[in-house]
This record gives C-alpha cells, sequence and structure tokens, in this order.
C-alpha cells in the first residue's frame, strides 16, 4: 500500500508476534479500564490467526459495546470461522454468528452457564468466561483440545487469569486511561514489569509449598505450618509467634500492605507468594520496604501495548512512553494501532 511504513526485519511488532506464536495460553491484563486489551486482542488476533488455531475467551464479562462509564464505545472482538470461543448463556442468545455448541459448563455465572462454541462463520461475539482462576484452568483445558493458542482478554484491571498456572505468556496494556502524566504510566508499568520477574524459590522450597494453602515459616531450619488460611489475620499470626527466628514467610493468599508493613516490623528474611497475581503491594510501599519477594512460578511478560487515547478525550504521544518504557524493559513494546496501520 502506497505511503505505508514497512515493518523492518527484527523489528518489536515481529518480536511480540513470533513471541505469542511459541506460546500455547496468552492473558491479556491492562493497567487501567480502557488501556486498550481489546484493541490488543483484535491485534493479535489479526496477525496470530493466519498460522495457528485461535481460542478466546475472557475473565468474567468485559464485553459491553458502550464502556459504563465513560459512555465511549469499546472495540468489537470478531471471530473467524473456526475460532473457538466461550461466553454465557445470555450471550450466546444475542449473538449474530452461527455458531456450534462444544460444551457447556455445569457451574452458573451472573449471565448463565459457561459456552464453548466454535464459530461457524466471521462476525462479531461478546466474550464471556469464568470468573475465578480455579475455573479458567479448567476452561483453558477445554480449549487447548480444539486450538492451537488460547488468548485470555482480562476483565478491567483484574490479573488473575495472568497467573504462570494458567498462562505461559503475558501481554501487558498500558496507556493515557491509567495517567495523562507520562512519568505515572512509566513507573506503574515498570512496576508491574518488575513482579512478573521476581525470581522463584528454590526447587526444595517449592516442593515444600506446592500443596500450601495456609501459612507457613521457616524457622529453625524447616517449615512450620501456622494453620492460618489468609495473612490478613495478623492477630493470629502474631500470637502464633512468629519471632525473629522466623527467616522466611509464605502467604497463600494476598500480599496487602498492610501485611508487607507486619511482616517488615518481624525482620523477617523473604516474602514467599505463589505468583505475582497475589501481590496488591502499592508501589510507594513496595519502595519504601523493599521487601525480598519470592514465588512459586515466575511469570512471563513477552510484550507491553501502549494506548495513547483516554477515554476522555486527551491523547498522548506513544513514542515518547515507548522510548522511555524501552529503557526499562526487555520486551517488544508497541502502539497497536499505529502498527495496525503500518502492516496492512
Amino acid at each position: 500500500m502506497a505511503g505505508i511504513e514497512k515493518v523492518e526485519s527484527g523489528s518489536d511488532f515481529e518480536k511480540l508476534i513470533n513471541e505469542i506464536l511459541k506460546r500455547k495460553v496468552i492473558a491479556i491484563i491492562g493497567l487501567e479500564k480502557n488501556t486498550g486489551k481489546t484493541e490488543t486482542l483484535n491485534f493479535i488476533v489479526k496477525h496470530v490467526s493466519p498460522q495457528k488455531r485461535l481460542a478466546l475467551t475472557s475473565i468474567g464479562t468485559d464485553g459491553e459495546e458502550k464502556d459504563l462509564v465513560f459512555g465511549t464505545f469499546k472495540p468489537s472482538v470478531y471471530v473467524d470461522y473456526g475460532f473457538v470461543y466461550t461466553t454465557t448463556e445470555l450471550f450466546f442468545k444475542r449473538k449474530t454468528v452461527l455458531s456450534e455448541i462444544i460444551h457447556i459448563s455445569q457451574q452458573h455465572t451472573p449471565t448463565g452457564r459457561v459456552i464453548i462454541a466454535k464459530a461457524l462463520e466471521p462476525g462479531k461475539v461478546v466474550l464471556s468466561g469464568p470468573p475465578t482462576a480455579v475455573w479458567m484452568e479448567e476452561t483453558v483445558r477445554l480449549l487447548k483440545e480444539h486450538s492451537d493458542i488460547v488468548i485470555i482478554d482480562g476483565a478491567l484491571s483484574r490479573f488473575s487469569q495472568a497467573t504462570p498456572f494458567i498462562a505461559d505468556g503475558i501481554v501487558l496494556a498500558t496507556g493515557a486511561a491509567y495517567s495523562l502524566d507520562k512519568r505515572e504510566i512509566v513507573k506503574h508499568t515498570r512496576y508491574i514489569y518488575t513482579l512478573c520477574q521476581l525470581p522463584e524459590v528454590s526447587m526444595e522450597d517449592k516442593e515444600k509449598l506446592a500443596l500450601a494453602n495456609t501459612v507457613h515459616v521457616f524457622q529453625d531450619g524447616d517449615w512450620k505450618d501456622l494453620g492460618i488460611e489468609s495473612a490478613l489475620q495478623l492477630n493470629k499470626i502474631f500470637d502464633t509467634g512468629l519471632d525473629a527466628n522466623t527467616k522466611k514467610i509464605y502467604i497463600p493468599g494476598a500480599l496487602t500492605d498492610n501485611v508487607l508493613r507486619f511482616v517488615s516490623t518481624k525482620s523477617v528474611d523473604e516474602v514467599i507468594v505463589r505468583d505475582f497475581t497475589k501481590i496488591f503491594v502499592s508501589y510507594e510501599n513496595y519502595i519504601k520496604y523493599k521487601p525480598t519477594i519470592r514465588v512459586l512460578k515466575r511469570a512471563n511478560i513477552i510484550g507491553i501495548t501502549v494506548n495513547p487515547f483516554s477515554p476522555t478525550g486527551y491523547v498522548l504521544n506513544s513514542h515518547e512512553i515507548i522510548k522511555e518504557l524501552k529503557k526499562h524493559v526487555d520486551v517488544p513494546v508497541i502502539d497497536v494501532k499505529l502498527e495496525t496501520v503500518n502492516n496492512i
């Protein structure tokens, strides 16, 4: 096409697509609502579907045609012939795409049971899926039977579907919907990238904690089960005897600001969580306490997409954001809208 810039060999566009083609399950997560998750999904679908059979799903429902907060129209999710996708009964009845039902869940969501369907013609669908990570893991297993790559579309700013126990690749969508201050966008995007890079525990600790669903502490050379399901029960942990001999603590649930503050007063050397999706610590407290955090399984972030458009009407310079991010991350960073134009 005349006037269209040709993609350079080895560009971030090519690198991202090549990384996606190596994976079995891709999770798309966003720093905030309207950071471009659906744009990113459509971008991936366009460039990967000619080579791989795709299955599309979403954590919960994020398929409204119109954003209820800002009143802006959201990009639609299109499927081609042979695509496998999940939706729920309410949305399946409204579909305009001829589809074959492959599976119907026994569990229910607020909009009905989850349906796995195969598109028999091109068209637009509303993606809707399991609201929990456990259910999503089961659904992904079924989707793998009918596809080469499963793509999970995120809902709002939830990260649970991106657990490395489900997804072997993560694409992070960031941009002006998070902040109109480029420095804030870069700072928080770097922070999430840092969490995805957290190192794994030793194989010995991994084996000890793999099935643990209660808080454990490492004291006097061995792991001790405190019998507490959540570290939010700080008073119980204190009464149980979290003392100076505690070198490491494993928290199976959420690591929050309050929990981190408490643990930091006990001179614990190392905090262990299942994976980065369990960390709900603010950037400010992460910097303040500088905790040594390890995970049972490390996440694999393979790319970052930048959406310079704010739902309030402002547009930032994506080139400046990308240039600054690339100083701090070692993955492809692209503006999917620009790449879509450049690769028509």
